[in-house]
């Protein structure tokens, strides 16, 4: 459900919010067409999502599915590792590895470069490699999830999409996340065109 939510989500914020069929978006975010449905049925009930008349979907408002999606985000179950910085550099520091940071980092280069919001506190990475908690020291200064064939895909930046950077500071504990959750939201969504759109 959550791959389904975000592809629509990254679509969204990039001013693409129709669709023309379920089968569209299932392939968008390598699912099955099943999956799809059961997935749009939340944000259609929210109004996140409308059907249209004739066929296919559009994404009405842009922050409510952004927000349904980060309010469904479960960091913890999802993470494989839980680490030191210096560890976590060490594993990115080995050849070809594959990854991409999410969180602090990740808004902090979507909020244009400069980092004029908090400390980074906790790094989130995405890595197509299968770890296992046994080859790090434990610690809590980086998670370590792993990367869907999606975003293995579409991630080419060596950032998480804007949408997931989004969903995993609002999931993530502490003063420093919900700052940067603070300013990307405040960037995102300064303008209200919900209704706009709506009565248009």
């Amino acid at each position: 459900m959550e791959i389904v939510w975000r592809t629509l989500a990254d679509a969204a914020l990039n001013e693409q919010r129709g669709w023309g069929s379920i089968g569209d978006i299932a392939d968008a975010a390598s699912v099955a067409p099943s999956t799809t449905h059961q997935a749009l049925g939340r944000l259609l009930d929210i109004g996140a999502v409308r059907a249209n008349s004739r066929r296919g979907y559009t994404v009405i408002s842009p922050e409510k599915l952004l927000e349904a999606f980060a309010a469904h985000r479960n960091l913890r179950a999802d993470t494989m590792v839980s680490t030191t910085l210096p560890a976590a550099q060490e594993f990115l520091d080995e050849v070809e590895v594959d990854y991409a940071l999410s969180g602090s980092p990740a808004a902090v280069h979507y909020l244009g470069g400069r980092n004029a919001v908090a400390d980074l506190g906790r790094r989130i990475l995405y890595t197509t490699r299968a770890l296992s908690q046994t080859d790090f020291p434990p610690g809590d200064e980086v998670i370590i999830l792993t990367e869907d064939r999606v975003a293995a895909r579409t991630w080419l930046s060596g950032y998480a999409s804007l949408a997931q950077t989004y969903a995993d500071l609002w999931a993530s504990p502490g003063w420093q996340a919900a700052e940067f959750t603070r300013a990307l939201k405040a960037q995102l969504f300064a303008d209200a065109d919900w209704e706009q759109r709506t009565s248009a």
